[in-house]
């Protein structure tokens, strides 16, 4: 695995933002950009979990080539769980991202979102998606006979996301990690506190029913051991006045 961003020539053009001498520390713009990278890390986390595939962001991505170097917000790794590195290089290090997300900032031209989303396929990145956090929209880009093509994804389900984007009340959410559909600003933390208390209370129900239903059965009994008490006490008077 290679983990010396040093040994690779700086001569190449970085394909993202930077802090000047931070060459090797891609930026996020904007606290909306990071929620939205966030939150889909944290969700592929969940939805990807037991394939071995690692969904992190802000890697650099540096084909072994003269092309340029990328940090797409979003990539899903391959068989990679469980690694780390701070650069990968496709080949050396392993197959091409399965998937890459980019989410957009206001910096970001037209131009500079194609050049990428064209450098992505030309690494052999199987599914690549832009998603505009302030618009809230997403969509899938393609390169067809040479063309960029892109097509919405709301509504479609990714089988290497394993998620769908989606619609709710106007606002663009992730369906369904964990079972729920979720979006920045959500608290899943939260929300597995609440079912566990729930799964709590419903235990203590369970056992207070069961608690019940042994003081019905435990009554049960000692009125069926009066009833014989009682019947005993009637054949033994029946005998002794024969």
């Amino acid at each position: 695995m290679t983990d010396n961003v040093a040994l690779m020539t700086e001569s190449r053009f970085l394909d993202y933002l930077y802090l000047p001498g931070e060459e090797d520390n891609p930026i996020m713009e904007s606290t909306l950009h990071m929620a939205w990278s966030r939150m889909l890390q944290a969700a592929l986390a969940n939805t990807l979990a037991g394939t071995g595939h690692l969904a992190t962001g802000n890697i650099r991505l540096a084909p072994d080539d003269t092309g340029s170097i990328l940090a797409p917000d979003v990539t899903i790794y391959p068989g990679a769980a469980g690694r780390e590195f701070r650069s990968y290089t496709p080949g050396p290090d392993g197959p091409a991202p399965l998937a890459c997300i980019e989410i957009l900032s206001r910096s970001n031209s037209k131009a500079d979102i194609d050049r990428r989303c064209r450098r992505m396929a030309e690494i052999g990145v199987q599914e690549i998606y832009v998603l505009d956090p302030e618009r809230e929209t997403v969509v899938r880009v393609e390169v067809i006979d040479g063309e960029l093509h892109q097509t919405s994804a709301i509504g479609v389900r990714s089988e290497i996301l394993q998620l769908t984007f989606a619609r709710a009340e106007g606002k663009l959410v992730l369906c369904c990690p964990g079972g729920r559909a979720v979006r920045p600003g959500d608290d899943p933390f939260g929300w597995l506190l609440d079912e566990m208390g729930r799964a709590d209370r419903l235990l203590d129900q369970i056992a207070e029913r069961d608690e019940a239903l042994a003081e019905k059965d435990e009554a049960l009994a000692e009125r069926d051991r009066e009833i014989a008490g009682l019947r005993a006490e009637l054949e033994r008077a029946r005998g002794q006045g024969g």
